[in-house]
């Protein structure tokens, strides 16, 4: 047992580059902080870029990227959901987001953010992700990142020496518009650098880039004007989660998992709704009734007949979970949840309410319509919420200036609440009026 965990420790050392005792040694490796904040960053970031995609239904991703109905391809989509909110890893789990691409009636599918009643670019598909998004993922940040956080944010250095022979896994690649993590950094004998890893997200979607040489690397960032930054507190990177179902990275194994074809909650299996919001159960052929149970007990039980959405309005906050029942066949399970979300404003005080009876509050936001947030070192646009902020119910802020006749500016206030199922935001409130 020792032996293996010993094992299980070095393997991922190896694949990064570092060097490991050619003596037999039995007593368990302890992989310091900072190294364990690298490899957590390169699993995350190889779930993105390794993730196995395969629609239903023609999907498209953004304007420039279409995947084909029934068709294998790798790497999360590219789509920026940052006016919704849904960027995968951050705020929706990758079970949800597989969940929902296989149910060809999922709001994945139906729904195109790219039009009214939305206002984003980049994007079409519900759920998705971006550069900034899948570093921030990857580095374990609580507020999900614009790629102009990178170069002004004070948890990022600029290294010293920026060439391949200053670089280490994790780093951050940055230019203006875009970022991407360094995976992978292979010292040869002597101490030259060789091979080079990196991960980046692309209207393509999320993909691993090698670069074969040092020399290929500066060529690189100089032709594109990269400059390379290292986040200081790689120790906090404490979290991973292997999303063993759907994709295997480093050292993993995948797990048998099977989809539930005969129920589904529209935004996928274990999905987050807030208080208001109508959620769609869509059900197979070859049941009577949907049963539907909150917080463990029977809620409602419903007949299908022709209709195979079921239609739920006005759901009080609580834990849900619903199958489909023909005599004594009986489905598995499609779970979701209500969030209570109340947030107000005091723009005379320059205040913040929150609360949520079932939701952590996370961090808040101040952004336009279609939540672009732009960077500026002497203004405060996201930060997170302290745990006096939490227990107090309120945060004090610095207020937004007043939108521009061109109407720049970023007016919007949204509080992030999470659960154990992701994150959901308020309906955005304007701080004007």
């Amino acid at each position: 047992m020792i032996k293996r965990l010993f094992f299980l420790l070095a393997f991922p050392l190896m694949m990064l580059g570092f060097k490991t005792t050619a003596q037999v040694d039995r007593t368990p490796k302890v992989v310091d902080s900072v190294e364990l904040g690298r490899l957590n960053a390169v699993k995350k970031a190889h779930q993105m870029t390794d993730l196995p995609i395969y629609p239903i239904l023609t999907l498209q991703a953004n304007k420039h990227k279409t995947y084909e109905a029934k068709k294998n391809a790798r790497g999360l989509i590219y789509s920026s959901t940052r006016e919704i909110n849904n960027f995968v890893g951050q705020d929706v789990s990758f079970h949800t987001f597989m969940t929902a691409l296989h149910n060809p009636r999922s709001l994945l599918y139906s729904e195109k953010i790219d039009m009214p009643p939305y206002h984003g670019s980049n994007c079409r598909a519900y759920y998705g992700t971006v550069c900034s998004s899948l570093v921030t993922y990857a580095l374990g940040l609580k507020i999900t990142q614009r790629s102009a956080d990178i170069p002004v944010a004070d948890y990022m250095e600029l290294i010293n020496d920026q060439s391949a022979t200053g670089i280490c896994v994790a780093d951050v690649l940055w230019r203006d518009g875009h970022v991407a993590l360094i995976t992978d950094v292979e010292k040869k004998r002597g101490g030259s650098i060789g091979r080079i890893e990196y991960c980046e997200a692309v209207k393509s979607g999320c993909r691993r880039r090698v670069l074969e040489s040092g020399e290929e690397f500066n060529k690189m960032i100089s032709q594109r004007k990269m400059r390379i930054y290292r986040y200081k507190y790689l120790y906090q990177n404490t979290t991973y989660t292997p999303v063993c179902e759907f994709v295997a990275v480093e050292g993993e194994k995948l797990a048998p998992f099977v989809y539930n074809d005969d129920i589904c909650a529209n935004k996928g299996d274990k999905s987050c709704y807030v208080t208001g919001e109508i959620v769609i159960l869509n059900v197979a052929k070859g049941y009577d009734v949907v049963e539907i149970f909150k917080d463990s007990k029977l809620y409602k039980t419903i007949s299908i007949g022709k209709q195979l959405d079921i239609i739920l309005k006005d759901l009080p906050y609580g834990d849900y979970r619903a199958r489909v029942v023909n005599g004594e066949k009986k489905s598995d399970y499609t779970y979701w949840k209500v969030i209570d979300v109340n947030v107000r404003i005091d723009n005379k005080n320059c205040i913040i309410y929150f609360g949520s009876s079932n939701a952590k509050p996370v961090y808040y936001e101040f952004c336009n319509i279609s939540g672009d947030r732009p960077t500026n070192k002497n203004r405060i646009y996201a930060a997170e919420l302290t745990g006096k902020d939490i227990q107090s119910g309120y945060v004090r802020v610095k207020a937004p200036r007043k939108p521009t006749k061109d109407k720049k500016g970023c007016p919007y206030v949204k509080i992030h609440f999470g659960c154990e199922y992701g994150r959901v935001i308020n309906k955005p409130i304007n701080w004007f009026e």
